[in-house]
Protein backbone atom coordinates (compact mmCIF):
# COMPACT_ATOMS: atom_id res chain seq x y z
CA UNK A 1 0.00 0.00 0.00
CA UNK A 2 1.34 3.41 -0.87
CA UNK A 3 0.33 7.03 -0.66
CA UNK A 4 0.15 7.00 -4.44
CA UNK A 5 -2.90 4.79 -4.03
CA UNK A 6 -4.35 7.23 -1.48
CA UNK A 7 -7.31 6.24 0.66
CA UNK A 8 -10.68 5.95 -1.03
CA UNK A 9 -13.61 6.30 1.39
CA UNK A 10 -16.96 4.61 0.81
CA UNK A 11 -20.04 5.28 2.94
CA UNK A 12 -21.45 1.83 3.69
CA UNK A 13 -24.45 3.20 5.57
CA UNK A 14 -25.32 6.31 7.60
CA UNK A 15 -22.96 5.35 10.44
CA UNK A 16 -20.21 3.31 8.79
CA UNK A 17 -17.41 4.20 6.35
CA UNK A 18 -14.64 2.03 4.87
CA UNK A 19 -11.25 3.27 3.69
CA UNK A 20 -9.28 1.35 1.08
CA UNK A 21 -5.84 1.85 -0.43
CA UNK A 22 -5.73 0.22 -3.81
CA UNK A 23 -7.64 -3.05 -3.42
CA UNK A 24 -6.84 -3.35 0.30
CA UNK A 25 -9.27 -2.36 3.06
CA UNK A 26 -7.15 -0.37 5.53
CA UNK A 27 -9.67 0.95 8.06
CA UNK A 28 -13.21 1.64 9.10
CA UNK A 29 -14.96 4.53 10.83
CA UNK A 30 -18.18 4.00 12.77
CA UNK A 31 -20.43 6.49 14.54
CA UNK A 32 -20.88 5.63 18.25
CA UNK A 33 -21.19 8.86 20.28
CA UNK A 34 -18.26 10.05 18.16
CA UNK A 35 -16.45 8.87 15.06
CA UNK A 36 -14.48 5.76 16.01
CA UNK A 37 -11.60 4.78 13.74
CA UNK A 38 -9.96 1.36 13.64
CA UNK A 39 -7.36 0.27 11.13
CA UNK A 40 -7.91 -3.19 9.70
CA UNK A 41 -4.96 -4.68 11.59
CA UNK A 42 -5.71 -2.77 14.80
CA UNK A 43 -2.53 -0.67 14.69
CA UNK A 44 -4.43 2.63 14.66
CA UNK A 45 -7.46 3.50 16.78
CA UNK A 46 -9.08 6.77 17.74
CA UNK A 47 -12.27 8.57 18.64
CA UNK A 48 -12.98 11.90 16.97
CA UNK A 49 -15.61 14.62 17.02
CA UNK A 50 -15.69 14.84 13.20
CA UNK A 51 -15.63 12.33 10.39
CA UNK A 52 -12.91 14.30 8.62
CA UNK A 53 -10.54 14.08 11.59
CA UNK A 54 -11.08 10.32 11.87
CA UNK A 55 -10.32 9.92 8.17
CA UNK A 56 -7.26 12.18 8.51
CA UNK A 57 -5.82 9.99 11.27
CA UNK A 58 -5.90 6.92 9.01
CA UNK A 59 -4.58 8.86 6.02
CA UNK A 60 -1.72 10.23 8.14
CA UNK A 61 -0.83 6.71 9.25
CA UNK A 62 -0.71 5.57 5.60
CA UNK A 63 1.62 8.50 4.79
CA UNK A 64 3.82 7.56 7.76
CA UNK A 65 4.00 3.94 6.56
CA UNK A 66 5.09 5.19 3.15
CA UNK A 67 7.75 7.45 4.63
CA UNK A 68 9.28 4.60 6.64
CA UNK A 69 9.02 1.95 3.90
CA UNK A 70 12.29 0.48 2.72
CA UNK A 71 10.82 -0.99 -0.48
Amino acid sequence: MTLLDGVLWVEVDESHWEGSSGQQLVGVVSWRDGYVLRSTGGEVNGTHSTLDSAKAQLEGWIRWLDSTSTD
